[in-house]
């Protein structure tokens, strides 16, 4: 589950689930009403236990951009001292490299004592990658999990670093399998694998595709849309290449701070101009969507100029709007639809983050496990737009994976399609489609959207919270709530079995090896306590 910052995910999981129900006060302990003697000081990470407690009891956890910096976990600093849960060992990687970047990235394991024998904080043997903190792997006997988090790419240059580590952790699993060990990788890896996994309108469309299409076919009368590129793509281009952005000065209204906001303009004839799209943070970015020239980057692996997006290609939603402002041609929903679904739409398959899925699917025998048992799930998403509070619509993307090795998928419980969560507690007559999807994200409605006026997200009901509480332990998503982070949860159940065969039936004994110590920087710091057992010891000798 990528937090987008530990510190305030702790902090709403304490408002809300603070205070441990009594059905679990055995668990997580509670106090003698009765007792006349001074309460303690609750233990701030009561409220985080409570709320795994509350979850069915998580075997392990991984979450990336805990955001927390290293100084914090070493000093004992760390919010509602997060690294210590009761019945629990945790692993971290923080940035060690960057300076700037520290308190930034960050992913942590939490798994319950005696499932790790073993943990490495720099399991790519890559200085520069493993001091971003984006990386760690835990040994569970015949098994390792990598936990991480992925780069975000933009531009060529953010492209080529996400490619170096995405390639470092293909080599790292692959190191892992030749010690005989079986691989399972979590975490947002920040891709796709499936037009599905995207929101339907902004699925790419290959222009040169259509156009080649339309060249051999001329005499058919059937291709509706398609013709309507044919009629009217030199103009489209022509008018493009005046393209330029404009700032505009705006005022936070809480803050107010000025600063300047950019948006696209375009010529279409003398004196006569439009804007494109909306008003956004940077020139690029109020550009790039509509940026129709190839697109190279410096491939890390051979240090060649590589294409990653060929000319022409553009989103649905791009190409409809500058069919409807430039040329006047406007589709309706229905014409939207079809393009979505036809051949010509989908994923751009010369993203090298794209091939490199793929390779680890059909080369390397991992298995998605949510694509595997649900191969007709639309629109299933687990990363929305906050600011634009896209979740409310579900237009968002599914970037969050459990990837299993082959081997392992017999060991996964098989789910049934009624576990697909919904957003009710009555089955949807669909689950697995745009409907049901868009009830599970905003829990039927009960999560509402915040105002662009500021403020921040929306409070939500209690009603609303304990939906992510929903339904049985199953290989899937978990709805946790907008107020926790951008993204939600996704969860691998596997079969009892698993625990006996693979990890050691949870009686592993954690080893204290360098790596291990290194991942768990929150041990070196000792207690107050432990100074004066030590002074005892000195003195009675």
């Amino acid at each position: 589950w990528n937090v987008a910052g530990l510190k305030p995910a702790l902090q709403r999981i304490q408002s809300d689930y603070g205070t441990p129900t009594s059905s679990d006060s055995s668990s997580i302990g509670s106090s003698n009403a009765k007792c006349s003697k001074p309460k303690p000081k609750p233990d701030p990470s009561r409220a985080f236990a409570n709320y795994l407690h509350l979850h069915g009891s998580i075997d392990i956890l991984c979450l990336q951009e805990h955001k927390i910096p290293l100084s914090q976990l070493s000093s004992r600093s760390e919010p509602d001292r997060c690294s210590t849960i009761d019945g629990y060992e945790s692993f971290w990687s923080c940035v060690t490299t960057d300076q700037k970047s520290r308190g930034f990235n960050g992913v942590v394991t939490y798994a319950k004592v005696g499932l790790v024998q073993a943990a490495d904080c720099t399991p790519l043997k890559d200085a520069e990658l493993d001091g971003q903190g984006r990386c760690i792997l835990t040994d569970h006997g015949k098994f390792v999990v990598f936990n991480v988090y992925v780069p975000y790419s933009r531009d060529a240059e953010t492209l080529a670093k996400k490619m170096k580590f995405l390639n470092a952790v293909r080599g790292a699993m692959e190191r892992q399998r030749e010690l005989g060990k079986h691989v399972i990788l979590v975490g947002d890896l920040n891709l796709k694998i499936d037009k599905r996994d995207v929101f339907w309108r902004w699925r790419n469309v290959y222009v040169d595709v259509v156009l080649n299409q339309m060249k051999e076919n001329r005499k058919d009368e059937n291709h509706g849309w398609k013709k309507d590129i044919a009629n009217n793509w030199d103009e489209i281009v022509r008018v493009l290449h005046t393209i330029e952005a404009l700032p505009r000065q705006t005022k936070n209204p809480l803050t107010k701070k000025t600063h300047d906001r950019f948006i696209a303009r375009v010529k279409l004839a003398e004196n006569e101009y439009i804007t494109l799209g909306n008003y956004e943070d940077t020139a690029e970015d109020a550009l790039g969507c509509y940026d129709i020239n190839a697109q190279y980057y410096m491939n890390p692996s051979n240090e060649t100029s590589t294409i990653y997006r060929k000319a022409n290609c553009l989103s649905i939603d791009t190409l409809a709007e500058l069919m409807a402002k430039i040329v006047n041609v406007m589709w309706d929903n229905k014409v939207l639809r079809q393009i979505s679904e036809s051949s010509e739409s989908g994923l751009n398959p010369d993203l090298p983050s794209y091939m490199w899925m793929k390779k680890l699917l059909d080369d390397d025998g991992m298995v998605d496990v949510f694509r595997h048992f649900y191969p007709a799930a639309e629109a299933r998403f687990t990363c929305w737009h906050q600011m634009k509070n896209m979740r409310y619509s579900n237009a968002g993307g599914r970037i969050d994976f459990t990837l299993v090795d082959k081997a392992l998928l017999t060991h996964v419980e098989l789910n049934n399609n009624v576990l697909l969560r919904c957003g009710r507690s009555n089955p949807h007559d669909n689950p697995l489609g745009e409907e049901a999807a868009l009830l599970a994200a905003t829990a039927s409605g009960l999560f509402v959207p915040g105002t662009f006026a500021g403020g921040g997200i929306a409070d939500a009901t209690k009603r609303a919270l304990d939906t992510q509480f929903a339904g049985k332990a199953h290989s899937g998503m978990i709805y946790t709530p907008p107020s926790y982070s951008d993204h939600i949860a996704v969860s691998l159940l596997m079969k009892n079995s698993f625990g006996v065969e693979c990890a050691g039936n949870g009686e592993l004994s954690l080893g204290g090896d360098a790596s291990t110590r290194k991942a768990q920087p929150h041990k070196k710091q000792r207690s107050v306590a432990s100074f004066f057992s030590a002074a005892g010891s000195k003195s009675s000798s």
